[in-house]
């Protein structure tokens, strides 16, 4: 199923995985931050962060990064074609 998936998957992968550990030991961890409500705190970085830029990031990487990878195959592949 995975097989033939690029390495910046796994790496986003690890990165969203991490982000919401993080983030949820520091709720867990911090008195007064669970269960008393939606903070600015958790409505920052679940709402804005965790949503909207993160989510942006991975998929700009996702795309961009395989993209130029192909790019620089064809790029090799075609200067070794034409002998030059």
């Amino acid at each position: 199923m995975f097989k033939g998936m690029h390495p910046v998957f796994w790496i986003g992968l690890a990165i969203m995985y991490v982000f919401a550990a993080v983030f949820m030991l520091a709720e867990m961890l911090s008195p007064g931050m669970t269960y008393t409500g939606v903070g600015v705190a958790p409505a920052f970085y679940y709402q804005t962060f965790g949503l909207l830029v993160l989510n942006l990031f991975l998929g700009w990487l996702w795309y961009y990064v395989p993209e130029q990878v192909e790019k620089k195959k064809e790029l090799e592949k075609g200067v070794t074609k034409n002998g030059s």
